[in-house]
């Protein structure tokens, strides 16, 4: 039986309790964690966003996906999910704007920002991002968006990180597929070639004890 390591009330694996502590370093600025469907990986993304969000007063976080219209219907069921297993009560502890597409909690005044990070043809260079200042990022399924979105957000990371002595920290997740997500992390991740500042964890099904038996 999978050891499980606890972070306050959520039950995590032992993978995404490696991935917490990547994440709350002060070394790595890129992890990518992928593998199958059903290893947590939205749980993950969820999870470090809200924690970071009420340890660190007035920041400012975005959660992208390729479609808006999808991450709603998926990534957001999971962060109102982990809000819910944290004991966090809608419109008491934090409130979702659905027409600016942000959620923001009361005691902190941190805002989550919900973005749509597909390659529009009108605007190719993303300059709808160009104007975003924020504490860090999780892109849920990055292989569904383009290297260019993903460069663009990586020089936006820079909001009250100095004030909280941070480093600029991206999330992605994965599942398996050969996209530049597959040659920037996972193969050289094989070949043992990772720039010093990205870290690959792979997340299987089998990593995940909170799945279901079927």
């Amino acid at each position: 039986m999978k050891q499980k390591h606890t972070h306050q009330k959520m039950q995590l694996s032992i993978k995404q309790t490696q991935a917490i502590d990547i994440l709350e370093n002060q070394t790595c600025n890129v992890l990518c964690y992928g593998g199958g469907a059903g290893g947590g990986k939205s749980i993950l993304g969820c999870y470090w966003i809200i924690k970071q969000c009420l340890k660190y007063s007035g920041t400012r976080w975005l959660i992208g996906r390729s479609r808006l219209k999808i991450l709603r219907e998926t990534t957001l069921l999971s962060l109102f999910e982990v809000c819910n297993i944290q004991g966090l009560k809608p419109l008491i502890d934090y409130t979702y704007n659905e027409q600016k597409s942000t959620i923001t909690f009361h005691k902190t005044k941190s805002v989550i920002l919900l973005k749509d990070l597909f390659a529009m043809p009108s605007d190719p260079q993303f300059f709808s991002l160009g104007g975003i200042e924020v504490t860090g990022v999780f892109i849920d399924e990055a292989a569904e968006i383009s290297p260019v979105a993903y460069s663009i957000l990586q020089s936006r990371i820079r909001y009250k990180l100095d004030k909280y002595n941070l480093v600029p920290k991206t999330l992605l997740t994965c599942n398996p597929s050969k996209t530049w997500i597959y040659s920037m992390f996972y193969q050289k991740h094989i070949n043992g070639t990772l720039e010093p500042n990205h870290e690959f964890i792979q997340s299987l099904v089998t990593d995940n004890p909170n799945i279901s038996k079927h």
